[in-house]
């Protein structure tokens, strides 16, 4: 698992203004593995340095006034590219005219995934060299975090610093319950400031967990935060439909308990979905065979079209919750599911999501939504792998770079999306995607 590190030494503030800022000034190392986020260039030293010299208490405010949301805030696509999200999420959004780097940190379950940039401070003179991003434990994260805010707390303490916004913001963290933690991630979910809310927000946060109950976690990344409360009726409505369109999928029942022992940890959510997917089709004899049509999906699982088609044939909840494409149930202990109006190939993709969740976990309810967590993560590489395996596609592209025409053809024999290509080529580094 990739490591997060904050170094640092206290060192003397040269006449800063703020009791807060020269008390807690201090050359700082950031490194992300092997990487040294806080690699720049001083063009007035003309050397090239791997710390920086910044106050700690700006970073340390940042971490701890939106630690819920850096802990439990998932990207989804109506989150890319906002602005309150990126003040959220981007240290360097928050740096208060400091040469901090362009740092983002983004949780997606488990693990929580930061990226760095290249940064040019033109007030400080310096220039961040280094870029690139890695995957870390989330609860890693949490605690190395964690550390360094106390460390920057005690320093205020031992000066006699006392009544900041970063001590008083989190000692109501540290002492919340779990109650109140579970509250404040669901809030941040939506991207709302679990300590600001009035009391209809405060209400609304409760209803969706008494309206979503296992289900929350996955869908607060998936709601609309304008009108969450419908968009979680609208998922009870699904279910409940759902238990309609029952599909035995007998053919993989031995192969479901077989997975849901499959617990491995040290691999990526997306590294588990290709891996189920390769196991599932070897034990349906597939080997290379795309699934080009629904017909051929349902004879390997031993279903008929007509009871595939039933079961795909879309239910109009889902028009309240547009970032959520399908559920998953169980009725009578078989498979059951419901779906939004797709097209035939993501038809298809969007049934292979689904199955994952099925092996995932057998008689539980689940959701298929455009959101970034891991566990969508899962779903979309198990599906994507299923559907146009990259061995098949390995033996297909011979050249080192392939080009749109090509992806086309490749999609249609495989029945999915030419997206679903692309990625399946770069993120096995089969070829380079030429433009």
């Amino acid at each position: 698992m990739s490591n997060l590190n904050f170094d640092f030494d206290w060192v003397d503030p040269e006449g800063i203004n703020g009791p807060e800022l020269s008390a807690t000034w201090a050359s700082l190392k950031i490194q992300a593995d092997d990487s040294i986020v806080t690699r720049v260039l001083d063009s007035r030293a003309k050397t090239v340095r791997e710390f920086i010299h910044v106050p700690l208490y700006p970073l340390a405010e940042w971490l701890v006034t939106n630690w819920w949301f850096v802990t439990s805030e998932v990207q989804n696509p109506a989150k890319i590219g906002s602005p309150d999200f990126l003040r959220r999420h981007s240290l360097g959004a928050n740096r208060e005219g400091y040469a901090f780097p362009d740092l983002s940190v983004v949780p997606a379950g488990s693990r929580t995934h930061i990226a760095w940039e290249k940064y040019p401070s033109q007030w400080t003179r310096v220039e961040f060299l280094s870029y690139g991003q890695i995957w870390v434990d989330s609860d890693e994260f949490r605690e190395t975090c964690a550390d360094f805010v106390d460390q920057v707390i005690r320093r205020l303490s031992s000066l006699d610093i006392d009544g900041t916004l970063l001590q008083e913001e989190w000692d109501a963290i540290q002492t919340a319950d779990k109650e109140e933690s579970q509250f404040c991630e669901a809030a941040a979910g939506l991207g709302w400031d679990p300590y600001a809310l009035d009391d209809d927000s405060r209400d609304c946060v409760l209803m969706l967990a008494d309206n979503l109950g296992v289900l929350l976690d996955e869908a607060v990344p998936a709601l609309d935060a304008t009108d969450p409360i419908t968009g979680s009726l609208a998922i009870v409505s699904a279910i409940e439909e759902a238990k309609l369109k029952v599909l035995p999928l007998e053919r993989i029942e031995s192969f479901r308990a077989e997975i849901g022992q499959d617990s491995r940890n040290g691999h990526n959510p997306w590294d588990a979905g290709y891996r189920w997917a390769r196991r599932l089709r070897e034990n349906l004899g597939l080997d290379g065979q795309p699934l080009s049509t629904m017909a051929q999906v349902g004879e390997v699982l031993g279903e008929d079209v007509e009871s595939l088609d039933e079961v795909m044939r879309p239910v109009n909840f889902f028009t309240k919750a547009p970032l959520i494409d399908g559920v998953v149930t169980s009725q009578d202990e078989s498979p059951a599911f419901a779906f939004r109006t797709l097209r035939d190939d993501a038809r298809r993709f969007h049934f292979c999501r689904a199955l994952a969740e099925v092996l995932a976990s057998p008689y539980s309810d689940a959701l298929i939504t455009k959101a970034h967590s891991e566990r969508q993560q899962r779903n979309r590489a198990f599906a994507a792998e299923f559907l146009a395996p990259s061995s098949s596609l390995r033996q297909r592209v011979l050249l080192p770079t392939i080009y749109g025409d090509d992806i086309d053809e490749l999609a249609e024999e495989f029945g999915v999306s030419s997206r679903v290509i692309e990625h399946q080529i770069t993120n096995h580094r089969i070829a380079h995607i030429g433009d």
